[in-house]
């Protein structure tokens, strides 16, 4: 007897594994299968935004979408998608359902956001008074995100500074085998120069050698110069040298002196950093090389260019 219900239990559960769902049960697994694609990181903006129709129309909370997108956009820090959603934002902040939430806990969090944009969008505005209005206001909504809205703070700092400064381009340096030479010599009357500065006991620099090369391949068609700046504290020369033939790179490789000239200048704390100069010295972007406002800063000097898709 006791074998039969074992063997009629396992008979039944292989009939429930092959029972047909019933249509609410497929609109039901169809539109969670939607969210999952919706808040997946590899996500592009293009099918977010197609996942996002097929979503309403499939009966996907409207909340859940909205989150999405603003999810989207904090995690690629694209400030024009963030802005372009503001105000699908503001509605979400004014009919917040903590039940029916997808990826946000309350709805000062979600207040906080809304605020947060309202800063960068003051912030691209030029609008100091704004920003700092804005960006507090995030901070008292949620201290626990306050980390994040601090470095938006020094973010704007830093461009504001970098906004009004010129930098000698003709200061002396060195390449990685010794040779003389300038930044002002490097550019060789091309259309800007972006310098990436790193050091062989940075992690995250050398994980981002391939993408560094890869900027230089494709930015020199359009007349943007990528170089190298070592900021090793001893044997920067011989390191940078070994490092440029464990890369194989062919882009300039530099060697800043000892006295620190352009971190000074760019006032560099951390690295990586990427540094993007006109013909005149001017600082046209100042920030890490995975910032998407770096390719929106290289738009501005050539059209044509395009950032590498997600």
């Amino acid at each position: 007897m006791k074998s039969f219900i074992c063997v009629l239990i396992l008979c039944l559960g292989q009939i429930s594994l092959h029972a047909q769902a019933t249509p609410a049960e497929e609109a039901a697994a169809g539109a969670k299968a939607l969210l999952q694609r919706l808040f997946a990181q590899e996500t592009s903006a293009d099918e977010l935004l197609s996942l996002a129709k097929e979503a309403n129309k499939a009966g996907v909370p409207r909340q859940q979408v909205i989150e999405a997108k603003l999810v989207w956009g904090l995690r690629h820090q694209d400030t024009k998608f963030l802005v372009k959603i503001l105000p699908e934002v503001e509605i979400l902040a004014a009919s917040f359902d903590s039940a029916n939430a997808a990826a946000l806990p309350n709805v000062e969090t979600v207040q906080a956001f809304a605020a947060y944009i309202k800063a960068l969008k003051a912030g691209e505005a030029k609008d100091e008074a704004g920003f700092k209005q804005n960006i507090l206001e995030a901070i008292w909504l949620t201290p626990q995100q306050a980390q994040v809205f601090i470095q938006s703070i020094e973010k704007y700092r830093r461009e504001s500074k970098m906004g009004s400064l010129i930098v000698d381009l003709k200061i002396p340096l060195t390449t990685s085998m010794g040779e003389a030479t300038t930044l002002h010599d490097q550019l060789g009357g091309k259309k800007a120069l972006l310098l990436d500065f790193w050091a062989s006991w940075c992690g995250p620099c050398m994980n981002l050698m391939p993408a560094l090369k890869k900027k230089a391949e494709k930015l020199a068609a359009h007349g943007v110069i990528v170089a190298a700046m070592n900021k090793d504290d001893e044997n920067a020369e011989s390191i940078a040298e070994r490092i440029r033939k464990e890369q194989n790179a062919t882009l300039p490789w530099l060697v800043e002196p000892i006295e620190r000239p352009y971190t000074k200048a760019f006032e560099i704390d951390s690295i990586p950093r990427m540094i993007l100069l006109s013909p005149e010295g001017k600082v046209l972007f100042n920030g890490h090389p995975e910032d998407p406002a770096l390719w929106a800063a290289l738009k501005k000097i050539d059209p044509a260019i395009e950032a590498p898709a997600n």
